[in-house]
């Protein structure tokens, strides 16, 4: 089981950020308005460098890491420093709630997937991509269900490490993933490397 880090050693707007998705999440607002505008946070949070330890940046032996910065206790979203080892890649998958992803270091590949089949076969899932945005430090994309809820990320670089802020409307426990290749569809519990304590 992961240990929590002690709660010190993050960027202060980091700790804004979170403050402000705070005021938006308790808005009665829509998905949709929500992402708008916590997207426009999120952009600007990755405009210019982060000050994230490596205590915030771990990742496993194989694939990519999961370190939770803030889970909120009233409205239950949840950011997330996602480590992105060089080459490394996840298959395409849903949350179940909206999201924004930010770059905030080198460069990755979002690929947003529309589902084309109805939805009830719990093993195979059509996906249709929806295009590729190709992000550098400061650049967003977004997943905002049903239409835009799945999204697949890979760092497309052999040399350097890139690294993504995900806010997500809650925390995405279970989730399923897809083979493009043969469109099965098998189901994921989300895990952690680190947790911020507070």
């Amino acid at each position: 089981m992961t240990q929590p880090t002690p709660a010190a050693a993050l960027d202060a707007r980091l700790v804004r950020y979170f403050e402000d998705v705070r005021a938006i999440a308790a808005q009665p607002l829509s998905p949709s308005a929500k992402v708008r505008r916590v997207r426009e946070l999120a952009s600007a949070l990755v405009a210019a460098p982060l000050v994230v330890g490596p205590e915030f940046r771990r990742f496993p032996e194989r694939g990519y890491g999961r370190n939770l910065l803030y889970r909120d206790p009233d409205h239950g979203f949840v950011v997330i420093a996602m480590v992105w080892p060089p080459a490394s890649g996840g298959l395409p998958h849903d949350h179940g709630t909206w999201g924004v992803v930010a770059v905030a270091e080198g460069e990755v590949e979002v690929t947003n997937f529309e589902r084309e089949d109805d939805g009830r076969d719990e093993t195979h899932a059509s996906l249709r991509s929806l295009g590729v945005v190709h992000g550098r430090p400061g650049a967003t994309a977004t997943v905002l269900p049903p239409h835009e809820d799945f999204h697949s990320v890979r760092n497309p670089s052999r040399e350097r490490f890139a690294m993504t802020i995900h806010t997500y409307g809650c925390e995405p426990a279970d989730f399923h993933r897809v083979d493009l290749a043969s469109g099965a569809m098998s189901r994921g519990t989300l895990a952690y490397d680190n947790v911020r304590a507070g």
